[in-house]
């Protein structure tokens, strides 16, 4: 396992982004110089787990190790601060899957190491079903 690996694993379980401190520009995966006003006064910002699904795509092929994943839907999602970010829908009916769904983020097993048996995690997101009162 690599040294970095461990030095950035905060942004594994945590969905970390950055804001610009001059002008409160928000992005995600961090960044170290604004791209609004160009400011480098840049600070950490842990993301919203909540949004909302604006695009998605259902693949029928995977990468290896995820073969088991399929059909795998890859989301495009606005958070609550109205950052973008591609995630993984998981744990959702693809009936469920749908333009404007309310996605919340999930802590779930990214892979594993066959060698060591070192198991990742990440953030995946989720269909949130609005529940009828």
């Amino acid at each position: 396992m690599s040294v970095s690996y461990w030095r950035n694993r905060d942004r594994y379980f945590r969905i970390i982004g950055s804001v610009c401190n001059s002008c409160n520009y928000e992005s995600f995966p961090n960044f170290y110089k604004c791209k609004k006003c160009n400011s480098e006064d840049i600070s950490d910002k842990q993301m919203p787990h909540k949004g909302k699904l604006i695009s998605y795509t259902l693949s029928s092929e995977s990468m290896p190790g995820f073969e088991k994943e399929l059909p795998m839907s890859i989301g495009l999602i606005r958070l609550d601060n109205n950052v973008n970010i591609v995630a993984q829908i998981v744990d959702s009916d693809i009936d469920d899957i749908k333009i404007n769904a309310n996605v919340k983020a999930v802590f779930r097993k990214i892979s594993s190491d066959g060698d060591s048996g070192q198991i990742y995690y990440g953030y995946k997101f989720k269909i949130i079903k609005n529940v009828k009162k």
